[in-house]
């Protein structure tokens, strides 16, 4: 797995903006965030059923509370990011693989 390239890419994404108090009060996407989650959700197609280091990286990294949670939430007027922030979570809550090596482990990763 292409780590550092997975590393760019989610980073890639964008940043919450928050208040003093800590608060997310906005989402402030990248320019290439809708490129970006498109090379993401190709990690994650092309991720090894048995082992699925992406799956973990990506869990490791909290892509889901940091990035597409507020995609979701805060940048509405743009469909088809929405629509590809979306498609990610659908690959994130797949069923783990019956012959997966690491079920536990995968399970303990995604609710991390």
């Amino acid at each position: 797995m292409d780590t550092k390239g997975l590393s760019v890419i989610c980073t890639g994404l964008g940043y919450a903006d928050e208040d003093d108090s800590g608060n997310r009060i906005s989402y402030a996407k990248t320019d290439y965030c809708l490129d970006n989650l498109k090379d993401l959700l190709r990690f994650l197609r092309r991720d090894d059923p048995q082992s699925r280091p992406v799956f973990k990286q990506v869990c490791k990294w909290s892509i889901v509370s940091k990035d597409l949670i507020p995609i979701i939430e805060y940048c509405q007027d743009d469909r088809n990011l929405v629509l590809n922030a979306v498609k990610v979570l659908v690959f994130l809550t797949m069923p783990i693989e019956a012959s997966s090596n690491d079920i536990s482990q995968q399970i303990e990763y995604f609710w991390g």
